[in-house]
């Protein structure tokens, strides 16, 4: 159960429910029976007429949905609805009760991002990365070198990001939803809805740079996708595969930031 089911907006394309499986039928093209049991999450992209009970049978198996439009923003995510409120969501609360507890907090948040900023930086430029570690940088900094990196391809860079960006918060999701942790509850994020998945993902962004990046590198020889407002299918599949192959070392760097939070919550305790 943890193969991602991917629809992208295509001709005739639509997704019902078939019993104890979804049903996926396309124009011009057999049906695929997929059995919910094999499916850990869902990426809609696009225009998809959608069976409503798929919502309810993806719902009733714990598996959240991310909805995003062809430029990769995104609409909504879905989670099973729980009445009740999450195992940890008055642990939670301690990293709100005192302006100290707060910076605490937010000084280990932007750690965790400073050092995926810098991953992000040795990855892309070596030279760069030797320079800024010996002189330092701040966020500014980092963000005219990413503007450097995607110089005439802002708006490729754009999309493809926002892609990314949204299968990583859905990995965030998930992640917390099994830690039994109040995803509503955000430190940077106060006072947000899904503040707490809005925090990790502040931590992570930097692995959205990367991917994108690397995306538009690997595309560089193809004048069609440089000169499109809008991704082709082809584009989509490259980089949903391109994050599938990166799943498994993006979810470990979840849990760990996850640990961390448990970790943290214990210590503001003492």
């Amino acid at each position: 159960m943890d193969r991602t089911l991917y629809c992208n907006e295509a001709k005739g394309l639509e997704i019902l429910r078939d019993g104890p499986s979804v049903l996926v039928k396309e124009e011009g093209k057999s049906g695929r029976r997929i059995p919910v049991a094999l499916i850990g999450r869902a990426v809609i992209i696009g225009n998809i007429r959608l069976d409503a009970g798929i919502i309810t049978l993806l719902a009733d198996n714990h598996i959240p949905v991310v909805f995003m439009n062809k430029k990769g923003e995104e609409l909504a995510i879905t989670i099973p609805f729980n009445h009740q409120l999450p195992l940890h969501h008055e642990e939670q609360k301690i990293f709100l009760k005192t302006e100290r507890n707060i910076r605490s907090f937010q000084t280990w948040l932007f750690s965790q991002r400073r050092k995926l900023q810098l991953n992000t930086i040795k990855r892309l430029s070596e030279s760069a990365a030797k320079n800024m570690t010996s002189q330092g940088f701040r966020e500014k900094e980092y963000k005219l070198f990413i503007s450097r990196c995607v110089a005439g391809k802002e708006v490729l860079y754009k999309t493809a990001k926002n892609i990314i960006n949204n299968l990583l918060k859905e990995i965030v999701v998930e992640s917390v939803v099994k830690a039994d942790l109040d995803p509503h509850i955000g430190v940077l994020n106060r006072r947000h809805n899904f503040g707490l998945i809005l925090d990790i993902f502040y931590a992570i962004e930097p692995e959205a740079d990367l991917q994108s990046i690397m995306f538009i590198k690997a595309s560089e020889g193809n004048n069609e996708t440089f000169s499109a407002q809008n991704l082709k299918s082809e584009d989509m599949k490259d980089i949903a595969h391109r994050f599938e192959n990166k799943r498994r070392i993006v979810r470990e760097m979840v849990e760990g930031i996850i640990d961390d939070i448990f970790k943290l919550m214990r210590e503001l305790r003492l």
